[in-house]
């Protein structure tokens, strides 16, 4: 049997990537017998969802599976569309979506806890200053925020560049809501990116930059901020050990829904994942894990 990796790079930079795991016949195999899951959405869920499907393929090469990741939205999309089994998610669905795949499937979608995710605050490597508030932040980020220079924060005297994700994205969502509040908008001029790697990549060469992605893309040509819950309160990197004990206040649960309860190879796939193996490939990828 052969594993066969398909990566495809999306246009203007977009970080759309499909990993195609196929069968090559080996005398006595028959595609007729092969089982086949879809999964689509979340960017932030995108490596991970590769890693669990490459992993889960080696040990069972009668299953083929497909990941694509360009956002949340897209997930949804493909769940009312009925080209998806799983929709991974790093934020619940809405009720309006939920609304919208019951009337074009007849069937509501299942929600399935799988790990948590810190989102992390990126800026340039260079950048003096290394940590900021959640009212900080806000007025960096919120339409009305007084904040538009680095200056204002201990900062080098420049602009400040603000790098976030699509609205299609749930990470640009659950940004929105946990830093400027609930029905507050980002300021105009926010920079919109098609996905998390374009958002640590401006960071890591635009000196005034500032931009919020999942923990996971972190690396050592980007620096990222500690963040405290107030102003003059202890600030914390994110990671495994501060989102699983609360003390990051930028987390998040991370997602995958089904078209109703699970059956067949698509349970038996979503209980390897939720098990010791699949736990261990989420945590390897920098994300914490359900029994953290």
């Amino acid at each position: 049997m052969k594993i066969t990796p398909l990566m495809k790079l999306g246009a203007q930079g977009a970080l759309t990537i499909s990993l195609v795991l196929s069968l090559a016949s080996c005398g006595g195999g028959d595609d007729a017998d092969t089982k086949t899951i879809t999964v689509n959405g979340s960017d932030t869920m995108l490596q991970v969802g590769l890693a669990w499907s490459e992993a889960y393929q080696e040990k069972h090469p009668d299953v083929l599976i497909t990941v694509n990741g360009e956002g949340t939205g897209t997930g949804v999309t493909a769940m009312i569309n009925g080209t998806t089994d799983f929709a991974q998610a790093s934020r619940s669905f809405k009720e309006k979506e939920i609304n919208d795949i019951v009337a074009a499937r007849g069937v509501a979608p299942v929600e399935h806890i799988v790990g948590f995710d810190g989102i992390a605050v990126y800026v340039h490597p260079d950048n003096p200053v290394k940590s900021l508030s959640l009212p900080q932040l806000k007025e960096i980020w919120a339409e009305g925020g007084t904040i538009d220079n680095w200056s204002q924060v201990g900062g080098p005297d420049l602009q400040i560049e603000r790098f976030g994700r699509s609205n299609s994205s749930g990470t640009y969502g659950f940004f929105q809501s946990a830093v400027c509040g609930k029905g507050v908008e980002f300021k105009p001029g926010t920079g919109a990116q098609p996905g998390s790697t374009a958002v640590v990549e401006l960071c890591m060469t635009v000196p005034a930059g500032i931009g919020y992605s999942g923990m996971g893309y972190k690396n050592d040509e980007v620096g990222w901020l500690a963040v405290s819950k107030t102003d003059g309160g202890q600030a914390f990197e994110p990671g495994n050990e501060t989102v699983g004990s609360g003390d990051y206040p930028i987390a998040r649960k991370l997602y995958i829904y089904t078209l109703g309860e699970p059956t067949g190879v698509v349970k038996e796939y979503m209980d390897w994942i939720k098990g010791p193996e699949g736990q261990k490939i989420l945590a390897d990828e920098d994300f914490v894990p359900l029994s953290n």
